[in-house]
């Protein structure tokens, strides 16, 4: 009897051990699955880094500027105390964790407004936020121990695709920063009216961006590569026309700031090419110009059809008053909410605006004019640009469409 019970325990046993052994294959199995099926590729590559004393790139006025100082001194503080800026609009699809945010000008300027009331405070800045096409600042990414743990070289954390904070409220308490030895976890792009306490945006140094972020090395080809093209213009002039979520990406958001058909758009690019011919005219003036320099505009849209009527309509226009070439990427514009290639184009175009000697942007139409959408004054896109390149006040435009 007492063997037989001997051998039905070994027995349960050995089921108990098959049964463990098969699940965790399974799971083993589910992994490798998912890793491979559900991850984009691209998210092996979304945190890069560089060097904080690498100044490859740095723009020569901020070498030395009092902002980067700081920015070292309190980067060098305990990180136990940290500000974690956070965003996850790359899981979004399926995963069912997801912080939705705005495109790379809203996200990028809320992140900016925030790091610079942390570094107000005395407290260390860290990013957990894929940003396609762009190296992080290696003192500035937030590493968990599912970041660190790999699986045949896959991190936990983008098979797993989960945080252990949640920033969902998207409230600020900037009182609360730095004020015990553990991490504040805050959404990249805060409530501005909903929250408790509505988040009030700062205006960053300029250089606070490049102490960030960097081009990679694929994104840096790329640029180089556009502005190659325009090599032998003495002056470059860009043209961001944003026509709206809802003309470029049939989005039913409202987003509409200028109509598509009925000669609607070509009117609206006819009128920044109008714009930016009055901005080089201007600069020249400016210059004391002798005679007229070769001139290109780099025109950078949110419409594939605008794209293609700038380049039609920049050959009709031979022989006016200003004489200009143009020059586009060949990237199909594509709206931030599908994925990450989207933001790596946008990353590249801005870094191209920034290069030009001046940029023209257009206008959000009036509510009393008709608009009914939520956008401000100007494209944040386009802003970002300017800031990036530090561009003077007078060499920027805001174009009102007719």
């Amino acid at each position: 009897m007492g063997s037989d019970n001997g051998s039905r325990r070994r027995s349960n046993a050995d089921r108990l051990r098959s049964t463990f052994v098969a699940l965790a294959a399974l799971l083993v199995t589910l992994v490798l699955v998912s890793s491979f099926l559900g991850t984009d590729q691209q998210d092996q590559l979304l945190l890069r880094t560089f060097d904080p004393s690498d100044t490859t790139g740095l723009p020569a006025e901020c070498a030395e500027s009092g902002v980067l100082s700081k920015f070292n001194q309190v980067q060098g503080f305990s990180h136990d105390r940290a500000l974690v800026i956070a965003c996850h609009r790359v899981w979004c699809n399926g995963y069912g964790h997801c912080e939705p945010c705005s495109g790379i000008g809203d996200r990028t300027r809320f992140a900016l407004s925030l790091a610079t009331d942390a570094l107000e405070r005395g407290v260390p800045i860290e990013i957990d936020a894929p940003q396609p096409g762009l190296l992080l600042r290696s003192d500035a990414v937030y590493w968990s121990w599912y970041d660190r743990v790999q699986l045949f070289g896959v991190k936990l954390s983008d098979v797993l695709h989960w945080r252990d904070y949640d920033v969902s409220s998207r409230n600020v308490n900037r009182d609360e920063w730095g004020m015990s030895m553990k991490r504040t976890y805050v959404h990249m792009t805060p409530s501005k009216k909903k929250a408790k306490k509505p988040y009030h945006l700062r205006t960053y140094d300029p250089c606070l961006f490049h102490a960030f972020f960097r081009p990679d090395s694929e994104l840096q080809r790329d640029i180089d590569a556009n502005m190659n093209q325009m090599a032998t213009a003495k002056k470059r002039i860009g043209i961001h026309l944003r026509v709206g979520d809802a003309v470029a990406f049939d989005i039913d958001n409202q987003d509409v700031r200028a109509v598509s058909g009925s000669g609607g758009l070509e009117k609206a690019v006819r009128t920044m090419l109008d714009c930016a011919d009055d901005l080089a005219k201007k600069m020249n003036s400016d210059d004391e110009d002798e005679e007229q320099e070769p001139i290109t505009y780099f025109f950078a849209t949110d419409s594939a059809e605008a794209k293609a009527l700038a380049v039609r309509i920049i050959d009709d226009r031979r022989g006016g008053e200003v004489s200009a070439e143009i020059s586009t990427t060949k990237i199909n514009p594509a709206s931030y909410l599908e994925g990450i290639s989207g933001d790596r184009e946008a990353w590249l175009e801005a870094y191209i605006l920034s290069k030009m000697n001046g940029l023209v942007m257009n206008k959000t139409p009036s509510k009393d004019n008709g608009y009914k959408g939520t956008a401000g004054g100007e494209s944040t896109f386009a802003k970002l640009a300017t800031t990036m390149g530090n561009m003077p006040d007078d060499h920027v435009m805001k174009c009102e469409l007719r």
